[in-house]
């Protein structure tokens, strides 16, 4: 009847020769002087190895136009560069009517906006840092704030104002009373943004320029306005967001290399023990690759449930063998399904699997 016996190796020890040999030792000992050489008993070993953990990280989640910060402080968020123009004519009617002569410059309102998208599958965050940076820039015949030569003339002014939705993130105002705005210049403003935003909505930056009659003029309606915008360092320190398409993708390596034939000839069967800890709202079936160094890939499917669970995937004989001796790489991926309608995410969340190996090994005899 064998015997069974436990060990626990720790990571970095080699098991070899020195091991199973010590296996006669132990008997001898415990029988007492013999009167003749002893025959080691027939012992089933089971030995666990605590093997490298892997992370899947919240990446794997990430909407396109969405990164992780690289201090892990939260995530950043991409949106696309925006230009308008509008001419003279499109907000001035008088003008067109005086179109080509010097007359007094009527007053007029312009009225330029432009969106840009955010990601479709943020469903909701909030701004946590970032500006838009708007740079104005005009070739009309006039200053639009300060039309008028004489310093007590009128002034105008501007006020720029950032929505997503119905939101208002940012909002920023020029006076022509401290601010000229002279023709062929640009007027640069950096707005921070704050406040919640959502992806089913773009961005909207809109500029009103409000200026008052002044003087004499070469009228040219055909003139025009531009306002060009771009975020600068968007930052949310979590968000809820869908999660359609998404897959998982982690790799990493198993050393074995230290284990040498004295003790893969002694295996009989074994498994691999994966502690499964998942913070998110999400489900897959996993696909794990083992790939030995020079050997043949293992392939594996095991379910990834939320929160913690415990699977086993079991090997024979002869996929251990192929396996100890050698530096193995790990590869998990899988389809991510949502639990929810929107999964929150934040920087530093990741699905971390520890493993352990156990094997049965019989020696003696």
């Amino acid at each position: 009847m064998p015997h069974i016996m436990t060990v626990v190796r720790q990571p970095g020890i080699r098991l070899s020769r020195v091991f199973v040999g010590a296996m006669p030792l132990v008997s001898t000992i415990a029988c007492g002087l013999p009167t003749e050489v002893p025959k080691a008993p027939l012992l089933d070993v089971r030995w666990v190895v605590p093997t490298q953990s892997s992370r899947i990280t919240v990446a794997s989640l990430l909407p396109d136009g969405v990164t992780i910060l690289p201090d892990s402080s939260g995530f950043t968020v991409a949106i696309p560069n925006s230009t308008v123009t509008r001419t003279l004519s499109q907000d001035c009617s008088a003008c067109v009517a005086t179109n080509g002569l010097t007359a007094p410059k009527p007053a007029f309102v312009a009225l330029a906006s432009v969106s840009s998208s955010l990601p479709a599958e943020i469903t909701s965050a909030a701004l946590v840092g970032g500006a838009l940076q708007v740079v104005m820039s005009h070739n009309y015949t006039f200053d639009p704030l300060r039309p008028n030569a004489a310093p007590s003339g009128a002034k105008g002014y501007a006020v720029i104002t950032v929505s997503n939705g119905t939101n208002v993130i940012g909002k920023d105002s020029i006076d022509g009373a401290t601010t000229a705005f002279s023709p062929n210049t640009t007027v640069t403003r950096s707005i921070p943004l704050t406040g919640a935003i959502t992806g089913s909505s773009p961005v909207t930056t809109s500029v009103v320029v409000n200026s008052p009659q002044g003087d004499p003029v070469l009228i040219d309606a055909s003139r025009t306005l531009s306002a060009a915008s771009s975020a600068v360092g968007l930052k949310v320190a979590r968000a809820f967001v869908t999660v359609v398409g998404r897959q998982f993708n982690s790799t990493s390596s198993i050393d074995l290399s230290g284990i040498d034939s004295t003790v893969t000839n002694h295996v009989q069967s074994g498994a691999l023990l994966l502690t499964l800890v998942n913070p998110f709202a999400v489900t897959s079936t996993l696909t794990v690759k083992f790939s030995p160094q020079g050997g043949p890939t293992i392939t594996r499917t095991v379910p990834l449930a939320a929160g913690n669970s415990t699977v086993r995937i079991d090997f024979n004989a002869a996929e251990l063998k192929s396996l100890l001796g050698h530096n193995v790489a790990l590869a998990y991926t899988g389809a991510v399904t949502a639990a929810t309608a929107s999964v929150t995410i934040s920087p530093r969340q990741a699905v971390v699997i520890t493993t352990r190996l156990d094997i049965a090994l019989q020696v003696g005899g």
